[in-house]
């Protein structure tokens, strides 16, 4: 499940992914909802994209853990690289994944800046 988690993580942080509202249909619930790094608070809207563009990012200290059957929860640090000017901001994450139709979705992410 953990593999599984990490490579779901790193679809969401894919600029093809981010840019087509499509595929994030696949991997984010109806539901989905984000508690941003803004402190804003998102809720999903199935025609919304999430592309920047000059920016990658670099997973580290990924751990998923399996809540009650059908639900795990993924933590994690990102650090995004602005690449115009190499600068970084870091953030720790927590995600809640639930199985729906033997397909995980994304249901609950938070995102708090570090540096």
């Amino acid at each position: 499940m953990e593999e599984t988690i990490l490579n779901l993580e790193k679809q969401l942080l894919d600029p093809i992914v981010r840019k087509s509202a499509d595929k994030l249909k696949e991997l984010l619930s109806e539901d989905f909802i984000e508690f941003c790094s803004s402190g804003e608070i998102y809720k999903y809207n199935p025609n919304d994209t999430f592309f920047e563009e000059n920016v990658s990012f670099n997973i580290m200290n990924f751990t998923c853990a399996e809540l009650t059957e059908g639900y795990a929860l993924a933590t994690y640090k990102v650090d995004k690289i602005y690449k115009e000017d190499n600068a970084t901001k870091s953030s720790i994450r927590s995600s809640i994944w639930k199985l729906i139709d033997d397909k995980w979705k994304m249901v609950f992410h938070q995102g708090t800046l570090i540096k």
